[in-house]
């Protein structure tokens, strides 16, 4: 068997695969969008069966086009979305959507468990707040509402994790996923505290065996490889989030790398090893070294989801058209915000079209375009919404370094967004602080070989990271600009101030409805 590792990240819209080989050269690779589903405020789904589709899809096109046998795969991670909730039998059948971690339904469900936990014994066990999207949460809410699909479960996955089961039949958690199941995640000891579990009515038969994220958990089955393109056999392991296997893939693996990822959710992170957490960030177990290593995460609801949203909702016809000419509707719309000054000539947005996470923790917050004027147009939108998610990172990265996390600069940015030499300016401008970007960088993707390699022995140890980053391109903050979306930021967080009582109304509203 040749040392080929397969990656592959189930994303919140799209799903894609790489072969490398063990230099870290990329050989081959897929992509695939599939939907999400928004029913309703507040609700955000997948239908787990897109999540074998796509896998099967994006892992055989990914080996095709490396031009490389199957038997020659050494190992496969999987990282995805997370938390997502996939709800199984004891026969693997999912039996129903998958609530995505977009989801926030389960605001009474956070109130009901606060009444025998405080925030505060929250944090300490999970270093997470308490928050509707979590995973135990999701689990709840399937209880409290529809107790048929509660008891039919076997067991609670994430979708890395759920994939994992279908090639191996191996029903397991990682400890990165696990972090964000919170709630009953012991983050420091990397445990289930079952007795929370059982406290809040909640069977801990539903929750999954824990392991390392470089753990080789399993091995394709026969009746898995004759569906997927895997040959039977291949080891499989554990696995990561997607956000976590992202930063590994920029090279972040050590204390004070940091690496912002610019996917459908905004997700810098920042690598400890102490256990002294951030509140208000979300904290989780790092991909590499996950026995000791730990990320502060910045976690934004909507970032690239912004334009993905604006793309959908205003400018269908003009992708459309785009795509049959060859062209690319995100450039040419990012071409037009581009000669739009700092500031979108008092354009701003609160970009919580799915509630917001840190710092705000607010499930009930929602988009606000506030300054509209007749002298606004489509490129001052989409200036607008680019600055909008920047101002959510910025508040978190003022909050890491006020709480004297270490960072090294300049940060690796990667993904999404960044894509956008304009996007990635707009970052350093409002943060003060410069990004490098890697055109070729693969991201989760890579992040998943990598963790791969690690677990089958073909890696050493995670360093290797660094080794297949070539030196990126580097958007340094412009003073000026910085002054200005200083004045703008504070505007920001005051428009968030003065609306959040409009979102509670806004709320009883639509559950009145």
């Amino acid at each position: 068997m040749a040392n080929y590792l397969v990656g592959c990240d189930i994303g919140t819209s799209g799903a894609k695969a790489i072969v490398i080989d063990d230099q870290g050269a990329t050989l081959g690779s897929s992509y695939i969008e599939y939907p999400l589903l928004a029913s309703r405020p507040g609700w955000s789904e997948h239908d787990p069966r897109d999540y074998w589709r796509v896998f099967k899809h994006v892992v055989s096109g990914a080996i095709k086009s490396a031009n490389v046998h199957n038997t020659e795969i050494a190992g496969l991670s999987i990282s995805s979305c997370s938390p997502c909730s996939v709800f199984v039998d004891r026969d693997g059948n999912a039996l129903d959507q998958s609530q995505t971690w977009l989801d926030r339904r389960a605001v009474d469900e956070c109130a009901y468990v606060q009444q025998f936990y405080s925030a505060d014994e929250i944090f300490e066990l999970t270093a997470n707040t308490l928050d509707p999207h979590i995973g135990a949460l999701k689990l709840l809410w399937e209880k409290n509402n529809r107790p048929e699909i509660y008891h039919r479960t076997y067991k609670m996955l994430n979708p890395a994790n759920y994939i994992t089961m279908l090639l191996t039949g191996e029903f397991v958690t990682d400890y990165s996923n696990a972090s964000l199941t919170g709630l009953i995640f012991d983050i420091r000891n990397r445990q289930w505290r079952m007795d929370i579990a059982e406290k809040v009515g909640l069977d801990p038969d539903k929750f999954t065996r824990l392991a390392p994220c470089d753990e080789v958990v399993g091995a394709v089955t026969r009746s898995a490889a004759a569906e997927c393109g895997l040959a039977a056999g291949t080891p499989v392991v554990a696995g990561t989030m997607d956000c976590n296997a992202g930063w590994l893939g920029n090279g972040a693996t050590l204390p004070g790398d940091a690496s912002f990822v610019m996917g459908t959710a905004g997700a810098l992170g920042v690598v400890h090893q102490n256990t002294t957490f951030t509140k208000t960030m979300t904290n989780v177990v790092h991909t590499a070294y996950s026995d000791k290593s730990y990320t502060t995460l910045a976690g934004t609801a909507c970032c690239g989801g912004l334009l993905r949203y604006f793309r959908d909702t205003f400018a269908a016809t003009d992708a459309r058209i785009a795509q049959e000419n060859g062209a690319d509707i995100y450039d040419i719309l990012t071409a037009e915000a581009k000669d739009i000054p700092p500031g979108a000539d008092g354009l701003l947005t609160l970009p919580y079209l799915s509630g917001e996470r840190t710092p705000l923790w607010n499930p009930l917050a929602r988009g606000v375009v506030f300054g509209l004027s007749l002298s606004h147009t489509r490129g001052h939108w989409v200036r607008s919404l680019m600055e909008s998610a920047m101002y959510a990172v910025y508040h978190c990265v003022k909050i890491m370094r006020e709480n004297g996390l270490e960072m090294k600069l300049p940060i690796v940015v990667s993904e999404g967004g960044s894509k956008s030499p304009l996007w990635r300016q707009i970052a350093a401008d409002i943060m003060g602080i410069a990004f490098s970007y890697t055109p070729d960088a693969k991201g989760a993707p890579m992040g998943n070989a990598i963790n791969a390699g690690v677990g089958v022995g073909i890696f050493k140890d995670y360093e290797v990271a660094k080794d297949f980053l070539t030196a990126g391109e580097l958007s340094k903050p412009d003073a000026a600009n910085h002054v200005v979306y200083q004045q703008y930021f504070a505007q920001y967080l005051q428009l968030y101030k003065d609306v959040k009582p409009d979102f509670d109304s806004l709320a009883a509203l639509l559950q009145a409805d």
